[in-house]
């Protein structure tokens, strides 16, 4: 059995569109940064897949309409290429902040790599949010900050987990985990289970308004999806914070601020931290210490 490798190098807003792609036709995913706001995304076919090498082929083309990607390049594979763990070559630990480094869960550190930091262990699988891309990078700066012994943790787009994971080993008590993406439930199900913290974690495939995500319950949420989709989901999230509770609000371009704020701002939440990189921007909102009538 041959195989290809398919490759193409896109700006930072649009590894989730072009993942999904390369993680709903192809098999596996590798994300690379490329420096200068771009990240190579690899994912590898059976030779004569040509109807899956089509449909990514189109919505390739379709992405371009709205950004320019440039060509997607295919590569064929030697036979003794070993293409199921060729992509894992291309993560390394990665230090954030002041206290975490994330680690693959293949790779081994020694004690003066880490430094006294927290590891945080990820196998991140097809999922999206490994912590390279800025929005990952900069939420886990805001938990870092913002996470206190006990509190209760709701994560909104959870892809690999690495956020629940982030929280809980920063001593969270517990956490509910939800995504609207069935592979990204299963590959955050998966880490959840391999370092043994299923027990304090309720992960669904949805969004809120949900049943798991009840009035005044979370001190914290984080919303790591859009500014679309965090001005349109900040009504559900302040229903589901307790007074005075904080929104970390990310994967929104820093031009993207006005329209995360104005959705915000309206509900009674107000902007008191921020953190950006590159050109990305997370924001720390609180919550009124009483919530607001409706």
């Amino acid at each position: 059995m041959s195989w290809q490798e398919l490759s193409i190098s896109v700006p930072h807003e649009y590894v989730e569109p072009v993942s999904y792609l390369f993680s709903r036709y192809g098999k596996g995913l590798s994300t690379e940064p490329q420096g200068a706001g771009r990240v190579l995304l690899r994912t590898f076919l059976e030779s004569g897949s040509e109807q899956r090498l089509a449909r990514i082929d189109i919505g390739i083309r379709l992405i371009s309409s709205i950004e320019p990607l440039g060509e997607l390049a295919i590569r064929d594979l030697d036979d003794g290429e070993d293409w199921q763990n060729s992509w894992k070559e291309h993560y390394d630990a990665l230090p954030i902040g002041s206290r975490l480094i994330i680690k693959p869960s293949w790779v081994e550190l020694g004690q003066e790599e880490t430094d006294g930091r927290l590891v945080i262990e990820l196998d991140p699988g097809i999922a999206f949010g490994t912590g390279y891309h800025p929005s990952t990078y900069t939420c886990m700066e805001a938990l870092e900050e913002l996470v206190q012994p006990g509190v209760r943790v709701l994560d909104l787009g959870t892809g690999s987990g690495i956020l629940t994971i982030t929280a809980l080993q920063l001593g969270a008590a517990s956490a509910v985990a939800l995504d609207i993406d069935g592979q990204a439930v299963s590959a955050a199900r998966q880490n959840f289970r391999r370092l043994r913290m299923q027990d304090r974690i309720t992960l669904v495939k949805g969004s809120v308004p949900h049943p798991v995500a009840p009035a005044e319950t979370f001190d914290l949420a984080v919303a790591n999806i859009s500014a679309r989709g965090v001005a349109d989901r900040a009504p559900f999230i302040f229903h589901a914070l307790r007074p005075g509770g904080m929104l970390i609000a990310s994967g929104l371009l820093a031009t993207q601020r006005p329209e995360v704020d104005d959705a915000a701002i309206a509900l009674g939440f107000t902007p008191e931290m921020e953190w950006p990189r590159e050109e990305w921007l997370t924001i720390g909102y609180r919550a009124p210490a009483a919530q607001l009538s409706e």
